[in-house]
This record gives C-alpha cells, sequence and structure tokens, in this order.
C-alpha cells in the first residue's frame, strides 16, 4: 500500500488489486492479511501514515476503523504542537539588531503562544498537553523581562486563552471560532479577566495580563 491520501482498509493484502502490492515481501514475512491504513495530515499535508495489520483476512469493522484514525489525529495533534515549538525556537534564536525587526520577531513568539494555547484543549494526550502548557508558561514568563511585574493575578486557562486571541486583534466571534467556544462564553471569559485584572478595557486586561507574566 502507497501513501494514501484518505484512510482505507483492505480485507486480504494478498489479494487485493486495489493496492500497489509495493511491500509484497515485508508483508508476507510477517503474515499479515488484513491491514488498515490512515494517513496522518498535518496543514494539508501529508506527513506519513499508520498502518494497522491482523494475521488473518477478516472485515475490519467501524470500531476498528474508527480507533485507528483517531490515534492518526493524535498523531497530527503531536507534530502540530512539535512544528509550532520549532518555530518559536528558530524565532527566538535569531539575532536581531534592528529594533524593527525585534519587535516583529516579539509578534512572532506571542503569536505562537496564542496558536499553541489553542491547540491545548485539543490534545488528547495528558503528558503532551502538560507539556505544551508548560512551553506556553515558559513564553508568557518571558514578558518579566521586558516589563515590570505584575503578581498575585490568576487567571483560567481559557480566560488566559480568550486574552490571547485579544491581545493579536481579533474580534470575540474570530475567538470563539478559533477555541471551540460561543461568542458568549468568550465575552464571559473576557469580563472575567478584566474583572481579576482590574481593567476596563481590553486593551488594559491585555496590558495588565502581560505585566503579571500570563502574556508574552
Amino acid at each position: 500500500m502507497r501513501l494514501v491520501s484518505r484512510p482505507c482498509a483492505v480485507t486480504d493484502y494478498r489479494s487485493s488489486r486495489h493496492i500497489s502490492h509495493e511491500y509484497d515481501v515485508a508483508v508476507a514475512a510477517e503474515g499479515l492479511r488484513s491491514v488498515v491504513a490512515v494517513p496522518v495530515v498535518v496543514r494539508r499535508r501529508v506527513r506519513g501514515v499508520l498502518y494497522g495489520a491482523l494475521r488473518e483476512p477478516v472485515t475490519l469493522g467501524d470500531r476498528t476503523f474508527d480507533a485507528a484514525v483517531a490515534a492518526a489525529r493524535d498523531v497530527e495533534q503531536a507534530l502540530v504542537v512539535r512544528d509550532e515549538v520549532q518555530q518559536l525556537l528558530t524565532v527566538t534564536r535569531e539575532q536581531v539588531t534592528d529594533p524593527r525587526t525585534a519587535l516583529e520577531a516579539w509578534e512572532d513568539v506571542r503569536e505562537a503562544h496564542r496558536e499553541l494555547r489553542a491547540l491545548v484543549p485539543k490534545v488528547v494526550d495528558p503528558v503532551l498537553r502538560e507539556e505544551l502548557l508548560a512551553v506556553c508558561g515558559r513564553l508568557a514568563s518571558a514578558a518579566g523581562a521586558r516589563t515590570p511585574k505584575l503578581c498575585g493575578v490568576h487567571l483560567a486557562p481559557r480566560e488566559v486563552d480568550v486574552l490571547a486571541c485579544v491581545a493579536s486583534g481579533t474580534t470575540n466571534a474570530v475567538a470563539a471560532e478559533r477555541l471551540g467556544l460561543r461568542p458568549e462564553t468568550v465575552k464571559g471569559y473576557l469580563r472575567s479577566a478584566m474583572r481579576k485584572l482590574g481593567a476596563h478595557t481590553r486593551l488594559e486586561a491585555v496590558v495588565a495580563a502581560r505585566r503579571a507574566g500570563l502574556l508574552p
């Protein structure tokens, strides 16, 4: 079975006419018969294929198929996170001397932070989710080196997520779409965050969150 662009399965690899049979020798050596293949797609590009197989020629039902698709989605999430972190590290390692370029680079860091925060609720693996949150925390704490730090403020994770979107200039509707929430829910989180931060406007809330080391 060559690289596929959509999930597929065969009941008997040996006799199937719908596959390339490029790996007949390896498959025969393992005695594999029923095979399922699910592509791992990141940003519309196939990065790999997740295979599962049995040594008996049986029809693979929806339950098996769904489990394989779910496993591939977990891999996709992990790759997205890895790509975001790698991109972020590339930005932060650049030696920037022009103040305007430095500002642009810092905005890239903030945008990466927002994207990572938006990914957190979608990550199923608890270990990966905690590692992702730790990366977000390190990015946010970088604000302390640039501005006086405001201590004693604690926001809920979703309040931070909403503020990260607001900081990038999005509307409540766009923030809701990015975070998978309703616009009314976003408004509620924003009001709560503003109250905790003692802010009267969205901009004041973002500035206060950065001073508190909650946003980069």
